[in-house]
């Protein structure tokens, strides 16, 4: 994870953004965030207009990529 970028991710959900409930997270490789706010979790994201602002679409795409996937590690790798 040597490449990863420490970010803010924003969450899309029930068609609204709650700024307060905004986490730190990693940019992964690709379109995915590494999240450890409530669980460890890995979402796909999109970038916004701020380069370290990324916004998760909970309406659209709600997968967690680490869920059932295996040790924690080869999760991230495999993203």
């Amino acid at each position: 994870m040597k490449n990863a970028k420490r970010i803010t991710v924003t969450y899309l959900f029930e068609g609204k953004i709650y700024p307060t409930e905004n986490t730190p997270g990693l940019l992964l490789s690709g379109d995915k965030v590494f999240v450890t706010d409530e669980r460890l979790a890995v979402y796909k994201a999109t970038p916004t207009s701020d380069p370290n602002v990324y916004l998760v679409n909970l309406d659209v795409n709600d997968n967690d990529y680490l869920q059932n996937s295996g040790p924690v590690m080869e999760a991230i790798g495999a993203c």
